[in-house]
């Protein structure tokens, strides 16, 4: 059967959580949406699959050519298995809401590129926090898509942007979803097409080394930023203050002398989001 969409999921130490990321594409409601799961460790993750997934042939596993190269060059990696001409991200933490691609994708065949809410659970606890349009509405501005400090995870049409996620140590969401918003001149948001995020202790954005990362992937941005001509001179602006403000945080949180805080402490909830 073909895909209607190709979820791209990149696995690194994740047999705790796979189960419930693929489980939760099993039950999308009236959406044949296949994985390309891509593991970037040295696990055999087919015995984790859910068994209707393989019986249905809509799994496709690959490895990166080197382990530990991050979720970016796993994507990649990923890319070309995709059967599917609408790529969707999945990390292998979180989980969709039944009906998040079934209502995306006709907004996707007609504008390029959609998402829908991003709600952070801690510790399977109520949504600590919604990522969603400041305004209001059914578009998403590039303006929140760099100043919220919360990811949103798009669903695209793989021509819009071929050239997948950029090879950046932290914040790689926000650079592809504003490649995909110039690409696409707009970026549609449905509420209800709910992207779950599951927040633990062990996520990049609260490891012991992720202030460190964070930095390396903001000087690589704003190293980007240049070379991305085809952003309008206002978005490369907007992208340049965010990441210089948040590398400003992280660099004056490293050399406090303080005890280590997580990134979230430093950049997100220093902005108030």
């Amino acid at each position: 059967m073909r895909a209607d969409v190709s979820v791209i999921v990149p696995a690194f130490r994740a047999q705790a959580t796979l189960a419930r990321a693929l489980a939760s594409v099993l039950a999308q409601r009236g959406v044949v949406a296949e994985v390309v799961l891509c593991a970037d460790d040295d696990i055999d993750y087919w015995p984790v699959l859910p068994q209707a997934l393989r019986d249905a042939s809509r799994v496709h596993l690959c490895r990166t050519p080197v382990a530990q190269s991050g979720p970016s060059a796993a994507r990649n990696a990923a890319l070309p298995y995709a059967r599917a001409d609408i790529i969707a991200c999945l990390d292998a933490d979180d989980a969709y809401a039944p009906d998040r691609l079934r209502l995306l994708l006709p907004l996707v065949e007609r504008h390029g590129v959609a998402t829908g809410p991003t709600l952070e659970l801690e510790r399977g606890t109520a949504a600590a926090r919604t990522a969603r349009p400041r305004g209001g509405g059914a578009w998403l501005p590039v303006e929140d898509i760099c100043e919220l400090r919360m990811p949103f995870s798009p669903v695209y049409q793989r021509k819009l942007w071929p050239a997948g996620w950029p090879p950046i140590e932290f914040a790689e969401d926000v650079i592809l979803n504003t490649d995909l918003y110039c690409a696409a001149g707009a970026y549609p948001f449905v509420a209800g097409a709910d992207y779950i995020y599951h927040l633990s202790q062990g996520s990049r954005s609260h490891s012991a080394d992720a202030l460190a990362r964070a930095r390396a992937g903001y000087l690589q941005i704003l190293a980007l930023v240049e070379r991305r001509a085809a952003w309008p001179e206002p978005v490369r602006r907007l992208v340049s203050r965010v990441f210089q403000e948040d590398l400003a945080a992280v660099e004056q949180a490293q050399s406090s002398g303080e005890a280590p805080a997580s990134w979230r402490d430093v950049v997100r909830d220093g902005f108030g989001q």
